[in-house]
């Protein structure tokens, strides 16, 4: 093999490698990307997830609840005399 034939080889080989370099780097600046934008989208998700368990908690306080069913469905609590508790048999 002569000379110039190796200079050709190696020059086509080392251009090879520089591709593979340049294509790994732009794998890797997508995926990193692609990472930071997931991450972003799991913080966002984060404080939903905590806006929605206050509301949960907001929404299950018996008082508002109480108010809410007398205010918008015109609901009343029954006096003592209309309730009635009813236990199984043999149950005291």
């Amino acid at each position: 093999m002569s000379l110039n034939k190796l200079n050709a080889v190696l020059l086509l080989l080392l251009i090879l490698c520089a591709m593979s370099v340049v294509s790994s780097t732009h794998v890797a600046r997508k995926l990193y990307y692609e990472l930071e934008k997931e991450q972003k989208l799991a913080r966002q998700l984060d404080v939903e997830y905590g806006q929605l368990t206050l509301e949960q908690s907001t929404w299950g306080a018996h008082a508002l609840i109480e108010k809410t069913a007398a205010a918008r469905l015109q609901m009343l609590t029954p006096s003592q005399r209309q309730v009635h508790v009813i236990t199984p048999e043999g149950v005291r």
